[in-house]
C-alpha cells in the first residue's frame, strides 16, 4: 500500500472482497487546507470568530463557509444571538 501512496496513487482497502475504506495520498496542499478547515470550523463553533472571519481564514466567499458549515450540519448565524434578540424586541 504505501509503495502506490508514495507514487501518489490512491488505495481501496477491501475485506473479503468488499471496499471498506479508501487511502489517497496526503500532499502539502491538501493536508494545509485540511488542517486550516478543521481549526476554522472550531474557532466557529467555539464562537470565537465570525463567518466572515471563517471566510477571510479560508479564501472563500462567506456563501461557501454557509455551505459548508450546512454539509457539517453546524448551525450558523450571521449575527450573534444578542443582536437577533435586539431586533426581534425592535418588533414586538
Amino acid at each position: 500500500m504505501t509503495k502506490y501512496l508514495s507514487q501518489g496513487d490512491s488505495v481501496f482497502l477491501t475485506k473479503n472482497g468488499q471496499p471498506i475504506d479508501i487511502t489517497f495520498p496526503l500532499n502539502n496542499d491538501i493536508f494545509s487546507m485540511s488542517v486550516k478547515k478543521l481549526i476554522a470550523v472550531e474557532l466557529y463553533k467555539m464562537e470565537l470568530i465570525s463567518l466572515g472571519k471563517m471566510a477571510e481564514i479560508l479564501e472563500i466567499k462567506k456563501k461557501e463557509v454557509m455551505s459548508l458549515l450546512n454539509s457539517l450540519n453546524i448551525v450558523w448565524l450571521e449575527d450573534d444571538l444578542e443582536t437577533i434578540e435586539n431586533e426581534i424586541q425592535k418588533w414586538l
